[in-house]
């Protein structure tokens, strides 16, 4: 009987795990829980997540520590244990040195992998370039997962496949969808403060670009908000206070603005700052899974939940390993419907109404005191 591995080895550091000690880019929530499908096995090289047989065997490359990115790795973890839980899964570290990826030591992984692995997943949207940069026509198939639009990326031509070895996923709404659900919650709607950090390219070019273009040929002013915390002249509460400035200029009492806070992961766990300095302008954000029931919430998201976009990741990477579907001939992952949530609190806290429209849309809802009125399109009771 094969004992089938799920390694977790921090590939590009130097340094050695001690014995129980988990990668700290790894986030505790993925350490199994009693009842688990997996057994865990602590060593000095890793921990292994053990499954009584062993298939086909998976590698995640991750871009680097990230919530959304654990979000990703449970989803996945849990489908395969679901649908294929003999996988042997190898969950690695893209390697990256002084800031940029080590191509060298990522190619080397790749050839290595070739002699044992069925399935990448590319995890994270620099992970995503990086393996499409040094691996298009490889010979393993490669999924993304959390990763932005790969057209826009410029990873591909359009959204009908890759025709070669990837297959591509998207947390990306198109453009013109996010701003006309932008309008059914302020139909006033004069401008919006585009929220994203300087060195998030991926949101940069997949989320405020498409965005400025498609809003300003609709007479919608767009404001940059960009963060970069290196820089004192960019620091989130200098960028938003001076973005804020810029549009009381034609909006006084902003009742026809909003602020959009991309996907841009460090500035997604800071919702208390964006919250503080917005004071009273709207939080509207691309990515669902920053709503929710504390007080640190957004207010309004429309996009693509992490989880759901993981599903979507999970079910192509079954469809390839069963031999039903080429990767190549895979469409773009896209969820459509876009996933909606809002949070009264936030609503409640700056007197700001919702559009019953989006209300009846909604598949999260979280009631003025933080809890759920709705959870994944489900009602449930307030509880006070």
């Amino acid at each position: 009987m094969i004992r089938a591995l799920l390694i977790f080895s921090l590939l590009c550091s130097s340094s050695i795990l001690s014995a129980a000690q988990w990668p700290a880019w790894l986030g505790n929530e993925l350490k199994p829980q009693k009842g688990s499908h997996w057994q865990i096995k602590t060593s000095t090289e890793g921990v292994e997540f053990m499954p009584v047989k062993s298939a086909p065997t998976i590698l995640m490359v991750v871009s680097r520590k990230a919530k959304s990115y654990d979000t990703a790795l449970k989803t996945l973890l849990a489908i395969y244990a679901r649908e294929l839980p003999q996988a042997h899964i190898v969950v690695r570290l893209l390697p990256v040195e002084a800031g940029s990826v080590n191509s060298e030591r990522l190619t080397a992984m790749l050839k290595k992998a070739e002699l044992n692995v069925d399935l990448i997943y590319s995890v994270g949207s620099k992970a995503t370039v990086a393996l499409r940069g040094v691996y298009s026509g490889g010979k393993i198939p490669v999924v993304s997962v959390n990763a932005k639009d790969p057209v826009l990326l410029g990873l591909i031509e359009n959204d009908h496949g890759s025709g070669d070895n990837f297959a591509f996923t998207s947390l990306n709404l198109p453009a013109p969808i996010t701003l006309r659900y932008m309008k059914r919650f302020k139909p006033s709607l004069k401008q919006i403060g585009v929220l994203y950090a300087k060195s998030n390219q991926s949101a940069y070019a997949t989320q405020y670009l498409p965005l400025k273009k498609t809003a300003e040929q609709q007479g919608i002013k767009v404001a940059a908000v960009v963060v970069d915390q290196d820089d004192p002249s960019l620091t989130l509460e200098v960028s938003m206070n001076r973005a804020i400035k810029e549009l009381k200029e034609d909006d006084p009492s902003l009742s026809s603005s909003i602020l959009w806070l991309t996907g841009s992961s460090s500035l997604l766990a800071r919702m208390q700052e964006i919250n503080f300095y917005a004071k009273d302008l709207a939080v509207l954000s691309a990515v669902p899974d920053v709503v929710n029931s504390s007080p640190d919430s957004a207010l309004m998201s429309f996009g693509v939940s992490f989880v759901n976009n993981a599903h979507q990741a999970g079910l192509y990477g079954l469809q390839i390993l069963s031999g039903r579907t080429a990767p190549g001939d895979l469409p773009v992952g896209q969820i459509s419907p876009p996933d909606i949530a809002i949070s009264f609190a936030q609503a409640q806290r700056i007197n700001q109404k919702i559009p019953f429209v989006l209300m009846e849309m909604a598949s999260d809802v979280y009631g003025s005191h933080g809890a759920v009125i709705r959870s994944q399109g489900e009602s449930m009771q307030e509880q006070q």
